[in-house]
């Protein structure tokens, strides 16, 4: 019986990990559906006529700042994802002290923020992009 005991508790682990995986993927899924609606309503926006002549780059530069925000949004859950699985295998092993568990935590924890900033500058970098496109295209006009 105590082969079970140990084997329940690995079990309960892994169904865990699987539960957050799962919820991942559905909420990048939803990132996704939104990413697609915005398009579609700025490609119909696109297609109406316009009352104010510029606003159609002020549509895009807003859709490109969207995307960029849902790739950093969608790389935040890929690394809360990473975690919990560091996580779950650190605590899987018998012989792992509170130490190492914290230690293993506070790494995974540094390495998400340092993520998250980088998707957060490369959304950054887009929006000033497009804003540095949208600027030089009105003044050749």
């Amino acid at each position: 019986m105590a082969e079970n005991k140990g084997n329940l508790a690995a079990d309960f682990a892994n169904l865990f990990l699987k539960g957050v995986e799962r919820a991942a993927e559905l909420q990048k899924k939803s990132l996704d559906a939104a990413v697609q609606q915005n398009a579609e309503v700025i490609a119909s926006y696109k297609k109406g006529p316009h009352a104010v002549p510029t606003l159609p780059n002020v549509v895009e530069l807003a859709g490109k700042a969207f995307e960029g925000f849902i790739e950093a949004q969608k790389s935040v859950i890929d690394q809360v994802v990473q975690q919990t699985a560091a996580l779950v295998e650190s605590a899987k092993e018998t012989s792992s002290s509170a130490q190492k568990v914290a230690e293993t935590f506070t790494k995974t924890i540094q390495q998400s923020i340092e993520r998250t900033a980088e998707a957060q500058k490369k959304a950054l970098d887009l929006a000033v992009e497009q804003a540095k496109r949208s600027g030089s295209s009105e003044q050749t006009k």
